[in-house]
């Protein structure tokens, strides 16, 4: 059967544009409809691209946080952000003004994902726990007590990573030292934890670090693995140095079933699965540069790596699958997935 349907190829990926901002971006989303990329970052500000434009630049559009732009996602005509102010912002597309702002955690907010029906937000934060939100109206659903606030050392521990499924019936959430959970979010319930304990470095004798963990989380798009991603063991902690690092995991059995690592020097930020679930997309940087790597989804095979300009921090994936647009250091940059 004739399909016009592009094909996923890795030696296809390239990239496409870059559009420079003035700081570091570490979130990024996609308003396809109106062709507009969004970014926000160290200066608390949100930058836009308009793809559409004859010559499309990042500009600075309104500022937002009083700190640190963490995460970001875009919802029915607004903005919604979170950062190292702790704060939850809803900002109008329209007038760039500020439709509500809330304390959503005793911590800096690491990560805010919407649930597939954008009804709901999750968002994790270092007070270690993860909150389910209203989106509409931003009041609260859910406190669930996530993890451990220190490390089995005694160090402080960090929330870094939140995934929803693709059903919306479960999240996951990964810390420091390596530990996942998954959440029903119906009856806010763990259903199941495992350690991912090889992405998490304790130098116990040159500097008494505690290094890496969970940087990334994604569900399968049946729901049933999840890929774990972040940094092999690290043998220089000051030069944070080591193998990029991707697992994936039967997170009903505990079970990993997957490994994807890399020499190259890099921390991997952020994961995805690719069309079709068929590949795993990560994206991050480190003493190595730069990295966008695309595992086959069982992680298994040697990856084709692709050279970004500069350390990235996050991505989106179009709806059709075949772009995928970054935020990191120096700004914007939009990578082809498909030939066609």
């Amino acid at each position: 059967m004739k399909t016009d349907k592009p094909a996923f190829d890795p030696k296809a990926v390239k990239l496409l544009a870059a559009y420079n901002a003035p700081c570091t971006l570490f979130a990024v989303c996609l308003d396809e409809p109106h062709r507009t990329l969004y970014g926000a970052g160290m200066d608390g500000a949100i930058h836009a691209v308009d793809l559409a434009a004859e010559k499309p630049a990042a500009v600075k559009r309104w500022p937002a946080h009083d700190n640190y732009v963490s995460t970001l996602i875009q919802r029915q005509g607004q903005l919604v952000s979170a950062g190292f102010d702790r704060r939850l912002i809803w900002t109008d597309l329209d007038t760039g003004k500020q439709a509500r702002s809330i304390v959503a955690h005793d911590g800096w907010v690491r990560k805010l994902v919407p649930t597939p029906d954008s009804e709901r937000l999750v968002t994790a934060g270092d007070d270690m726990r993860l909150k389910v939100w209203d989106a509409a109206t931003g009041k609260p659903i859910a406190s669930l007590a996530a993890h451990a606030p220190r490390t089995p050392e005694g160090y402080l521990s960090a929330l870094y990573a939140v995934a929803v499924s693709p059903d919306g019936k479960y999240a996951a959430s990964g810390d420091r030292a390596g530990f996942v959970r998954v959440w029903d979010l119906s009856a806010g319930k763990a259903l199941a934890e495992f350690r991912a304990a090889e992405l998490y470095t304790f130098d116990a004798l040159k500097r008494a670090r505690a290094i890496g963990g969970v940087r990334g989380l994604a569900f399968s798009p049946d729901g049933s693995r999840l890929a774990v991603s972040g940094i092999g063991p690290v043998t220089n902690v000051d030069g944070f140095v080591g193998p990029c690092r991707v697992e994936v995991w039967d997170w009903k059995a505990a079970r990993r079933v997957g490994v994807g690592e890399n020499k190259h020097q890099a921390i991997l930020n952020h994961v995805a699965f690719g069309p079709e679930g068929t590949w795993l997309i990560g994206v991050g940087g480190g003493d190595g540069g730069g990295a966008l790597l695309l595992w086959d989804s069982a992680g298994t095979a040697a990856p084709h790596i692709a050279k970004p300009k500069g350390h990235l921090h996050a991505f989106v994936l179009d709806a059709a699958r075949t772009r995928l647009y970054a935020a990191g250091h120096g700004g914007f940059q939009v990578w082809r997935l498909c030939n066609g």
